[in-house]
């Protein structure tokens, strides 16, 4: 076994992998020098590792996922899948990527019987490779290609997320707030304009909220969950369509804030949607399979880790660059749409301006914040008092931990249910960085923790206070729920349980 030092973060990796097919699992990179040569890796050290990452899942005796060749270990990624692909040549047939999907994502499926894989595009495989041999399917030549052509006005928004994350492909530290330095690297690709996502966070809070206030009336529907992961939306389609209902009919605020621009921005711009592109700057790689399956106004999706390698293929050094303020009519955000990219932030946003909505007060600021809705506790819950209603809320990460929340109908005791696949939410997203995989959970609590430390420092940290979002609703969307804002922030979901048994052709 050998040790590598890579030349660009001098991150050290020991392993059997050539370097030519070795990436760095901290900066992405792919240029090494040899230290010293060591034992030959074992099995078991790779089983050791593999065990390391998933010693806090659910226990499974037999199989989940049973491939269709019996000597296959790896899981099987379709063509087809919009967000994830594999490097052949760099794996090797550990199983980690299936263990992954099994214990920690929860999947399970027959390939006898599916025509294809089961995958909620979660990446949580490829954060998890130990030979970087997963990786998102890219688009960014093909954005880049498209702002050089010039032909088309190209548009990027930020997620909460990427702002604690990307500066780390460029030596700075997981959870330090980069979003200034982000929007002028965009800008010198030659983006035209950088929205931040965070406003569409708050326009999500808005919507979802008063959907939730009119089920909290009717006592319908209840409890509401929420929607922004894609990732947990497939494995409800697939694996629980009995509670669809229950699901807020939001978009997420990519998809939210896509359909914003293809329309009030266009309008208030004087462009042909046709010739307006958007893309989404994500930590998740289940964005791509977002855009694909379910927002269509969402025309491309970078992960962070993809733009980490376009920046550094344009020798653009993020780290060195000086800071910009995002675009306005869609640049504001508020504190509550920051913590959207943390475990637990979506519903400590949704308190905020529920209780304004209920009350018609906002929440003193040393009530803002809910301890006990964040960390990394599978399964967070609280009792809130607002007005006349107490109510019971939730949230969960990782879809064992919602089995656990569905299992004799337990979720039925909330009214209020955020659900994200990751662990820790936005933070740990399939699409981040690389890190050394056992410092996963290390690194995604620093991210966290940035979030929070910006939205400590906002003036306004409820959605509700968005001035650039109270323009948009008194020029264009009118009220939440309005018939243009069902049109083009709402959407409804299928019953895909089908995909489990379509039985092959013979």
């Amino acid at each position: 076994m050998k040790k590598y030092i890579c030349k660009k973060c001098e991150n050290t990796i020991e392993t059997d992998v050539t370097k030519e097919n070795l990436v760095c699992t901290k900066c992405g990179a792919n240029e090494w020098k040899v230290e010293e040569i060591t034992s030959d890796l074992a099995n078991n050290d790779v089983n050791a590792i593999i065990d390391s990452v998933i010693e806090d899942a659910i226990e499974i005796k037999s199989s989940k996922i049973i491939n269709d060749e019996e000597s296959n270990k790896m899981v099987k990624i379709s063509e087809y899948n919009p967000a994830i692909t594999r490097i052949i040549e760099k794996c090797i047939n550990c199983g980690q990527c299936k263990k992954t999907c099994e214990k920690i994502v929860n999947l399970s499926y027959d390939l006898n019987l599916c025509k294809e894989p089961i995958c909620i595009g979660c990446g949580q495989c490829l954060l998890n490779c130990p030979t970087g041999a997963i990786i998102p399917r890219y688009s960014y030549k093909e954005v880049k290609s498209i702002i050089d052509e010039n032909k088309k006005i190209v548009v990027a928004i930020t997620s909460p997320a990427v702002r604690v994350s990307i500066g780390e492909a460029f030596g700075l530290e997981p959870g330090e707030n980069s979003e200034k330095k982000l929007v002028t690297s965009l800008k010198k690709l030659g983006f035209d304009y950088v929205f931040d996502t965070v406003f569409g966070a708050d326009l999500t809070i808005l919507e979802e909220v008063a959907e939730f206030a009119a089920r909290l009336k009717d006592k319908t529907k209840l409890p509401q969950f929420t929607s922004c992961c894609p990732s947990w939306v497939k494995y409800a389609e697939v694996y629980h369509p009995e509670i669809l209902d229950h699901i807020s009919s939001c978009k997420s605020p990519i998809g939210m804030q896509c359909a914003i621009i293809k329309s009030y921005f266009c309008e208030k711009k004087g462009f042909d949607p046709s010739q307006v592109v958007t893309v989404a700057i994500t930590p998740c790689t289940a964005k791509k399979l977002e855009a694909k399956e379910y927002t269509l106004n969402i025309d491309f999706v970078l992960t962070a880790s993809e733009l980490a390698i376009l920046l550094k293929e344009e020798e653009i050094k993020l780290n060195e660059l000086s800071e910009s303020e995002f675009d306005s009519i869609m640049g504001e955000g508020s504190g509550g749409g920051v913590i959207f990219g943390a475990s637990g932030g979506v519903c400590e946003s949704a308190i905020r301006t529920l209780y304004r909505i209920l009350t018609k007060q906002n929440l003193n600021d040393s009530d803002l914040e809910f301890n006990d809705l964040r960390g990394f506790d599978g399964i967070k819950e609280a009792t809130i008092t607002i007005g006349e209603y107490k109510l019971r809320v939730a949230v969960v990460q990782q879809m064992e931990n919602l089995e656990k929340l569905l299992l004799n109908d337990r979720y039925k005791k909330y009214h209020f249910i955020e659900v994200m696949n990751c662990k820790g939410g936005c933070v740990g997203g399939g699409g981040q960085p690389l890190c050394q995989i056992p410092k996963l959970d290390q690194v995604k609590k620093q991210r966290a923790d940035g979030l929070y430390a910006i939205d400590k420092k906002r003036v306004k940290r409820s959605a509700h206070d968005n001035n650039e979002l109270k323009i948009l609703y008194k020029e264009y969307l009118k009220n939440p729920l309005s018939e243009k804002s069902l049109s083009l922030l709402h959407t409804s979901y299928s019953d895909k349980s089908h995909l489990l048994n379509n039985k092959k052709d013979k």
